[in-house]
């Protein structure tokens, strides 16, 4: 769900060399797009990642079984940042070229990820250390210090959680769709959460994003650096009585994980 405060997050995917020298020549040849298409995003105005989650990274230019292995290890294998790793690619969608190469590599996280409890439990686990947007008497949790003090963090307090419990759900029910709310709606058609779930979530992640949207238009027409920081000083009175409901949601979501996982056992 990209908005106007959005930066660079991609891989390249290419078909499994013939031999040894077919794979040096593609190391070459791939390294060397990716780094002139990652500059022309630059242009285009999609800063870097900071993270180094860009195709120019050697790392994330691999060809399809490279993927498929590295998918196989975080899921066999998950520790925090292995599971790090999932929250970020496992969304992945096709974008140019041979589509069929992601097709192929979607199928396969499916299928191996279908039983693994394991990782699954500590993927529904990283769900909820997400900080509550809210304090224990009902107030905005907002910043206490820095360049955004006394503003909420309206992206990774709030509409995190919501996107880290489709991803969770939908990989534990087969629901190979990647985008937050169509997630939702074929987790409501499969029976993996209830009716009301599937309101209350998207109606909250709805309006939490519409909110979002508003103050990153308002920055871009003001000429200032799009972020994800909220006032709550500057919302209605009805908006910040909503944005506080769909934040009560929140916890409906948690409770479910710790329920569907049993997260609370010993």
């Amino acid at each position: 769900e990209q908005t106007f405060r959005t930066d660079q997050d991609n891989g390249l995917i290419y078909a499994d060399p013939a031999d040894a020298d077919q794979a040096a020549e593609c190391q070459v040849y791939f390294r060397n797009f990716a780094t002139m298409a990652i500059e022309h995003l630059v242009a285009c105005g999609f800063p870097r990642c900071k993270g180094g989650i860009m195709a120019s990274n050697h790392k994330w230019c691999k060809p399809l079984s490279v993927w498929s292995s590295y998918f196989d290890d975080w899921i066999l294998t998950p520790d925090p940042q292995e599971v790090l790793n999932a929250t970020i690619f496992f969304d992945f969608r096709g974008g140019y070229g041979e589509l069929e190469l992601a097709k192929r590599l979607r199928n396969h996280l499916m299928q191996r990820v279908q039983g693994q409890d394991v990782f699954l439990r500590y993927l529904a686990k990283d769900t909820l250390t997400t900080p509550s947007a809210l304090t224990f008497f009902r107030n905005f949790s907002v910043e206490r210090e820095g360049e955004h003090k006394d503003k909420l963090d309206i992206k990774h307090k709030c509409l995190v959680p919501f996107i880290d419990y489709a991803r969770v759900m939908s990989l534990k029910s087969g629901v190979s769709e990647t985008n937050t709310l169509g997630r939702y709606q074929m987790l409501e058609q499969n029976q993996a959460i209830s009716h009301g779930m599937y309101q209350q979530a998207t109606q909250a992640f709805e309006f939490q994003m519409q909110l979002r949207l508003l103050h990153q238009q308002m920055l871009h027409e003001e000429g200032l650096e799009p972020d994800n920081y909220i006032d709550p000083e500057n919302l209605s009175e009805m908006e910040r009585r909503t944005l506080k409901e769909t934040l009560q949601v929140i916890n409906d979501i948690k409770a479910h994980l710790r329920n569907e996982f049993r997260l609370d056992a010993a």
